[in-house]
């Protein structure tokens, strides 16, 4: 933005920046100008990809529903978004995303004392992530994380979205096994394959279920369907006697079969919930990793795109990232 467009937002209170609320579309409008790598990067992979997923429109049909905007991921899932739910969260991450920056320009600036500044909230809100996980596609890992991961899991999300905590475990890490059987991703991978689900994935049919318990119990053994010529005057006959042992047998060893075949069918469907998930993650620790790097970028200087503003620091010299003219 150039100095003859004077902003009109502030920062705090008779504080002014030299740069809109909505950070994130300033840059992306002056992407090709950004100077710092990191930067560029995020406006290209998500600032502009969540401003065209707000911009899309949805069909409304009878009782106020709509059909989600979709897209196709890789690993064949389905993820739809309502635009404006993704407008809500890019009016949050500018929020992040404005105060982080205002705080560096006036630290840099020195135009107000840093007590008086606004905190910043470093940890990212699980409720933003999950509201962007349509869109970005790691749906299905973040409703999990959201609701019965286990307790080693939650502490990796709380870390990851400390935005200047560590990187420790952001790449190395993995969900627990039993996500497999979480009721909440069992929930998520059984949804109908509708306009107006967030997630649905053709690997799955709608009867998914999780695997019986290993501990094996035989169901009991109805009567033996016996035919007339199976019993005479003197009771069962001999046939009637060895057709009753091979329908006994039959039964029990047909029923262990049975439930053999069921478990192990289950479970070559949920072998698929790890690919998925794979791809999930990558996704979710490549979008936090971006976001990180950037916000801790912009933290030591706000003024990243380059002969747009020049603030000078104590000693005259312009901020990183510009062109001295």
């Amino acid at each position: 933005m150039s100095t003859q467009e004077k902003p009109t937002t502030s920062l705090a209170t008779r504080q002014r920046v030299p740069f809109e609320k909505e950070v994130l579309k300033f840059l992306l409008k002056h992407e090709a100008s950004i100077v710092n790598p990191v930067v560029r990067d995020f406006v290209r992979r998500y600032a502009k990809w969540l401003y065209d997923c707000a911009s899309q429109d949805v069909t409304i049909v009878p009782g106020g529903g709509i059909t989600l905007v979709r897209w196709t991921s890789n690993e064949g899932s389905s993820y739809g978004f309502n635009p404006a739910n993704v407008d809500y969260c890019l009016q949050k991450l500018n929020r992040l995303f404005f105060t982080v920056m205002g705080n560096a320009y006036i630290r840099q600036t020195q135009q107000e004392s840093p007590e008086n500044l606004p905190l910043l909230n470093t940890q990212l809100s699980l409720e933003l992530l999950k509201g962007l996980s349509p869109s970005l596609g790691f749906f299905v890992l973040v409703t999990y994380l959201d609701t019965d991961a286990s307790g080693q899991d939650k502490s990796w999300v709380n870390r990851s979205c400390d935005l200047f905590g560590e990187f420790r475990d952001l790449e190395t890490w993995r969900p627990a096994k039993d996500i497999e059987t979480s009721s909440s991703v069992l929930r998520v991978l059984a949804s109908m394959q509708a306009p107006d689900d967030p997630y649905y994935n053709t690997v799955f049919p709608q009867d998914i279920r999780a695997p019986e318990p290993r501990n094996y119990t035989r169901g009991q053994i109805p009567d033996t369907p016996y035919l007339g010529h199976h019993r005479n005057q003197y009771g069962t006959s001999l046939e009637g006697q060895g057709y009753h042992q091979g329908f006994q047998q039959g039964y029990i060893q047909g029923h262990r079969a049975g439930f053999e075949q069921c478990v192990n069918e289950t479970n070559r469907r949920f072998s698929k919930v790890v690919f998925i998930i794979e791809w999930e993650r990558k996704r979710l620790v490549n979008f936090l990793r971006s976001l990180r790097q950037t916000l801790d970028i912009l933290n030591d200087d706000p003024l990243m795109v380059e002969d747009e503003v020049q603030v000078a620091t104590q000693d005259g010299k312009p901020t990183n990232g510009y062109q001295d003219k």
